[in-house]
C-alpha cells in the first residue's frame, strides 16, 4: 500500500516561519477550506520545555495572526500529562474545526500526548474531518518517525542556522522516535531550505528501510487534498528523499508523490 493511498481528509505540514510576513495567504486558504467553520485550537505542546514566556509568545502570536483572518482561536496550555488529561482542554480540541500544533520538539509532545484525553480528542477531531496542521516540530510530530534532536544537535543547528551545515558535519544519529503516525513510513525535515541536515541524511542513509523523508521549506505547506493527493502551498518547495534515489523537488502548486 502506498503513502498516497492513505490520505487524511485534512492535514497540513508546514516547514516553519508560519507566522512571519508572507504566509497569511496560505493560512487564509486553509481557513477557507473549512467551509465557514472558524474554530481554531493552537497547541504549544511541542514547546512545553521552552518556558512560560516562550509559550505565551507563540500562543499570543497564533491568536493574533489567525484571528485577523476571521478565526476564533483558543490556545489551551497542554504542557504536561496532567493538562493533557484535563477535560477543559480536551473538549475544545474535540470540537475544533482546525487543530494547529506549533513548533518545538516532537519528542516533547510524544512524552505528553499518548493515552490522554487530549489524544482521544485529537482522534475524534480527525474522525469528523477537522483540519490538523503542524509547523516545524509540529510537522515532525505527525509523521511515523522523527529524528531526535539532542541538545548537542540543537546547538549545532543554532550554529549553522544562517549558513547551512558544512560537508563534514556528522552529529550522532539516535534511533528515530515514534511519532503520531498520521503519514505512514515517513519522516519530516522542516526548515529544509536552510540545509541543516548532515549530507548523509540527505542521501537517505538515516532513514529506516522503506521510509520517505519529507523536506519542507520555511513558509511552505504540504497539504493533503483528499482523493486528489498532496499539494504544495506557500513560498518554497517540498523535497522527497528516498534511500538510494535522487531527491525529487516539488514547487508550490504542484502535486506531490509521496510513494
Amino acid at each position: 500500500m502506498s503513502l498516497d493511498s492513505i490520505l487524511p481528509a485534512r492535514l497540513a505540514l508546514i516547514g516553519g516561519e508560519e507566522f512571519a510576513d508572507g504566509f497569511d495567504d496560505v493560512h487564509a486558504e486553509l481557513l477557507a477550506g473549512l467551509n465557514g467553520r472558524r474554530r481554531v485550537v493552537f497547541l504549544p505542546t511541542c514547546a512545553a520545555d521552552d518556558g512560560p514566556e516562550a509559550i505565551d509568545y507563540w500562543c499570543d502570536l497564533a491568536r493574533n495572526k489567525l484571528s485577523a483572518l476571521g478565526a476564533s482561536v483558543e490556545t489551551p496550555r497542554v504542557l504536561d500529562v496532567a493538562s493533557a488529561n484535563d477535560e477543559r482542554y480536551a473538549q475544545p480540541i474535540a470540537e475544533a474545526d482546525w487543530v494547529y500544533f506549533g513548533g518545538g520538539y516532537p519528542h516533547v509532545a510524544m512524552r505528553i500526548l499518548p493515552n490522554t484525553r487530549v489524544m482521544d480528542a485529537l482522534k475524534a477531531a480527525r474522525a469528523r474531518g477537522a483540519l490538523v496542521s503542524g509547523s516545524s516540530g509540529g510537522a515532525m510530530l505527525m509523521c511515523a518517525r522523527s529524528f531526535v534532536i539532542t541538545p548537542e544537535h540543537a546547538a549545532g543547528i543554532g550554529q549553522y542556522w544562517q549558513s547551512g551545515v558544512p560537508d563534514d558535519w556528522d552529529p550522532p544519529l539516535l534511533p528515530p522516535l515514534d511519532g503520531l503516525g498520521w503519514i505512514p513510513r515517513s519522516v519530516c525535515a522542516p526548515h529544509f531550505n536552510r540545509r541543516l541536515l548532515p549530507k548523509k541524511w540527505l542521501a537517505g542513509e538515516g532513514l529506516p528501510d522503506g521510509f520517505t523523508l519529507i523536506g519542507i521549506d520555511e513558509q511552505t505547506a504540504l497539504v493533503s487534498r483528499g482523493d486528489q493527493g498532496w499539494g504544495v502551498r506557500g513560498r518554497g518547495a517540498v523535497t522527497i528523499v528516498r534511500k538510494g534515489l535522487e531527491p525529487v523537488i516539488y514547487q508550490t502548486g504542484e502535486q506531490v508523490v509521496l510513494s
